[in-house]
């Protein structure tokens, strides 16, 4: 357990292969995708960044961008204390470019621009460069634990000084040159399904996904708190159910949270019939009386998914209610107060995210 403080959520950004982007709005419709990639929605980036900057921008780096501008706006800061973003893969397309083109020119005049905009550390620079930030700045890229340790470093820094605002975002691309590779590890489905068709598949392999969701973190609650974050616990690659459930039950002992108290189990199942077992035990065992939501259908498979994840239980505890895509049936309880998430990436990175509502 990180500190004996409180910490919230006062700001969100979010973009997605959903319409995220308006946080006015909770899931007012839904995309569905019948190929087996799921590209990001983007609004129209001149509202976020400006014209001349835009053009020198890549894709991933526009909507990273875009994600962050809208975060802080909602959160009312123009420059945080703190940046810490988090990615699995970080810019894959720009770094493909980068090595084609050293290849075909033989290391020759090579193009700066593609280089620097696929370094890691590409979006906490330009953000901290546009918001005029020289605080602490900080870049995860450790696969399916990225988010999780940007997310622990940030209430950390936060355990330190709670009026720190600590602006914390993920980032990951669907690359055509990670999907050709997960598709031979059996990362990603062969045959084509139906995104909102996802927990019906009965096959190894998930949708692949991108996103990038911005989140602005501090010890103090203020007018536009979406809601308390308890606690993060990660878990690395559980022998069994018995080992993922003693890990569970140590984390809710530790934040004094029975099982009965939870509201809301947001799982992070992939439609995977291979990796997903484990989760599954858990929702049929230990979360069969809670309230149970789903996410991956909405915005695929990928290293910092969970990003996603704690997006839909913030809005949840925020607006009070539940989008029936969410929803997988059967439903419980009408009290919306604290919510866990509980996420796998693969079969070794899982997660557990206690929140509440303030």
């Amino acid at each position: 357990m990180i500190g004996k403080k409180e910490y919230y959520i006062n700001g969100i950004g979010i973009i997605s292969p959903q319409r995220t982007f308006d946080n006015a709005e909770f899931l007012p419709e839904i995309i569905q995708y019948d190929k087996n990639v799921l590209s990001s929605l983007t609004p129209d980036f001149k509202t976020y960044i400006n014209p001349i900057q835009l053009r020198r921008l890549s894709r991933m780096l526009r909507i990273g961008m875009t994600a962050a501008t809208f975060c802080l706006r909602d959160a009312g800061i123009k420059v945080p204390d703190g940046i810490i973003t988090a990615t699995g893969y970080g810019f894959l397309e720009e770094t493909e470019k980068f090595l084609r083109e050293m290849l075909d020119r033989e290391e020759k005049q090579l193009t700066p621009t593609y280089f620097m905009q696929g370094t890691y550390n590409a979006l906490a620079g330009l953000i901290a460069l546009s918001t005029k930030c020289t605080g602490y700045n900080n870049t995860y890229v450790s696969k399916g634990f990225a988010f999780e340790n940007a997310l622990e470093d940030a209430l950390m820094q936060l355990a330190d000084n709670g009026s720190q605002n600590v602006l914390i975002g993920s980032y990951d691309e669907a690359a055509a040159v990670q999907y050709v590779s997960g598709l031979r590890e059996k990362h990603y489905k062969v045959e084509q399904v139906n995104s909102l068709d996802l927990f019906e598949s009965t096959t190894i392999g998930s949708l692949q996904g991108e996103g990038s969701a911005f989140f602005n973190l501090s010890g103090r609650q203020t007018d536009s708190t979406w809601c308390a974050i308890n606690d993060v616990q990660i878990v690395y690659a559980p022998n069994d159910e018995a080992s993922l459930l003693s890990s569970l039950h140590s984390f809710l002992e530790d934040n004094h949270t029975p099982v009965g108290d939870i509201d809301v189990w947001i799982n992070g199942i992939s439609g995977d019939a291979e990796r997903d077992k484990l989760l599954i035990h858990l929702e049929h065992s230990v979360f069969a009386q809670t309230t149970q939501v789903r996410f991956k259908h909405l915005c695929g498979e990928y290293c910092t998914a969970v990003s996603f994840a704690l997006w839909i239980a913030a809005s949840i505890l925020k607006k009070q209610f539940i989008p029936d895509t969410l929803k997988h049936p059967p439903t419980f309880s009408s009290k919306l107060k604290t919510i866990l998430i509980g996420n796998r990436y693969l079969n070794k990175n899982y997660s557990f995210i206690l929140l509440g509502k303030p």
